[in-house]
């Protein structure tokens, strides 16, 4: 069988990079790494069927996933009973997040005060992170590099075997923050928020 790289794989294709992974995850292409254990493989065979086909469509949940915090359902997530849609569009991610992880589900919706201080990752574990990253190849999959990120960050992190909640939340806020940060740029983030950040790395 002969695999191709994820740039070659995303011009056959006519995608970007990263939505090669989402065809990974909803199992229409498969993928392994390369002998360098860093590098995404596809099968050619099966970008070229994909790239006659088009691209895959999305089919509705056959199941109803649910926990006391969200509910995935057939027409959209909930979160805490909230329509997770419309509170991407009223909340900031910081808000909506710290509402998660601390609000009494009695409270019904996040607070605009909630989102308080920038979330930061420490930056010796953020150096440490964007150095790990040092050799792998320029066309790694985000979800590939993400993995390296985490690891590094969560070996860093002082308060990791902490599991009262106040310690939980406090790495949960630094890990996303270092997620984001340790991402190469590609353009100046517009504020300090996550989504802005994040945004800079798309």
């Amino acid at each position: 069988m002969e695999w191709i790289d994820a740039a070659t794989a995303a011009e056959r294709l006519g995608v970007k990079p990263a939505t090669l992974y989402a065809y990974v995850s909803r199992g229409a292409l498969r993928r392994r790494h390369g002998d360098d254990g860093r590098r995404s493989l596809f099968s050619a065979e099966e970008v070229e069927r994909l790239a006659r086909r088009g691209r895959p469509r999305n089919r509705q949940p056959e199941l109803v996933i649910e926990s006391s915090v969200t509910a995935l359902g057939a027409d959209r997530p909930y979160y805490r009973g909230r329509d997770a849609i419309e509170l991407a569009g009223t909340s900031d991610f910081e808000t909506v997040a710290t509402w998660l992880w601390t609000a009494d589900p009695a409270l019904g919706q996040p607070r605009d005060d909630a989102r308080g201080e920038v979330w930061r990752c420490e930056p010796e574990a953020l150096r440490a992170a964007v150095a790990a990253q040092r050799g792998l190849p320029e066309d790694l999959l985000p979800l590939d590099r993400l993995q390296v990120i985490a690891t590094v960050l969560g070996a860093s992190d002082p308060l990791r075997h902490q599991l009262d909640p106040a310690s939980v939340t406090g790495t949960a806020r630094r890990l996303i923050a270092g997620l984001v940060d340790a991402m190469p740029r590609l353009g100046e983030p517009r504020g300090e928020s996550i989504a802005e950040r994040l945004w800079s790395r798309l």
